[in-house]
């Protein structure tokens, strides 16, 4: 196991020490059924010679679990409470900028676009946004600037924020 999170650490510059063990073993046994490897050590020799695995077990291993507007109540209070607050601040020429470490493919910071759009809309001289999404994920990251998504991952998205913020494709 210890080997396994060398080589990854080796390839990627991740250190997953601090991630729970139990993740991390499901993720590695999942590869090992996928490569039909019966023990760790042999799924090592296959790690060590093959690149593209470890880049594969990397990108199992990460959380990809997102949708829009995933937890309601804290949009609600971004909107009621947090943004005003900030607006409350700012000059029509100062940036409101946020940042969304950990981002995924996206989902989180089109939502917060979305909500903070919604705030600003009844204000004059509203200010630039700058939203910043990050993910030590580079197919994410790619995701998340194509933002295109399929209609199943829009379930949550109310019909009128559909028409106003989304284009079919």
């Amino acid at each position: 196991f210890q080997r396994i999170l060398y080589l990854l650490h080796s390839a990627t510059g991740v250190d997953f020490k601090d991630y729970k063990p139990g993740t991390i073993h499901r993720r590695i046994a999942r590869r090992m059924a996928l490569r039909k490897k019966g023990s760790m050590a042999k799924y090592v020799q296959v790690l060590q010679s093959d690149r593209a695995e470890i880049e594969t077990l990397f990108q199992d291993i990460l959380i990809h679990i997102t949708h829009f507007f995933r937890e309601p109540e804290a949009f609600k209070v971004l909107q009621t409470y947090v943004f005003p607050k900030i607006l409350a601040g700012k000059k029509s020429n100062e940036p409101i900028r946020v940042w969304v470490p950990g981002c995924s493919s996206g989902e989180e910071v089109y939502s917060l676009a979305i909500a903070l759009l919604e705030v600003l809309r009844s204000r004059a001289g509203a200010p630039p946004i700058q939203i910043f999404g990050t993910d030590i994920s580079d197919p994410s990251i790619e995701k998340a600037r194509n933002g295109t998504y399929a209609e199943s991952s829009l379930r949550g998205v109310s019909r009128a924020r559909l028409r106003r913020f989304f284009t079919r494709t």
